[in-house]
């Protein structure tokens, strides 16, 4: 390994029509808390499992396509979760779908946030 003088990740930003709405569904999903709301800034941050995650509201904002590529993801976030069948209630009842369309074969679920961000919901890797 190398040595680099970036030294460490603060954060990931997220485009979004409603920064507050996303930082209070992905500290729900995830357990963590919001920890700024700065509506006069159209932003938003959310401690989430150990790292940051800030919203930016973007006027006009455009939700991604997913799996197509009109309007591309851009990024996605993948979470580990014990029980899938558990994980998809509790990400359902705070305003995510199920994207329509699935990867084949795969064991984990592609899901889209209230802003149509997909993410993933990865069962634990079998031994």
């Amino acid at each position: 390994m190398t040595t680099s003088p970036v030294t460490e990740l603060l954060s990931v930003c997220i485009d979004t029509s409603d920064a507050a709405r996303l930082a209070q569904f992905y500290a729900d999903l995830t357990g963590g808390e919001v920890t700024g709301v700065y509506p006069e800034y159209g932003y938003a941050s959310a401690s989430v499992l150990g790292s940051t995650l800030n919203f930016q509201t973007v006027e006009g904002y455009s939700a991604p396509q997913w799996p197509g590529q009109e309007r591309p993801q851009q990024f996605h976030l993948d979470f580990r979760v014990p029980d899938l069948d558990t994980a998809l209630a509790h990400a359902t009842s705070l305003g995510a779908t199920v994207a329509d369309s699935q990867p084949e074969g795969v064991t984990w679920r592609v899901m889209l946030d209230p802003d149509g961000h997909p993410f993933c919901l990865c069962p634990p890797q079998e031994q």
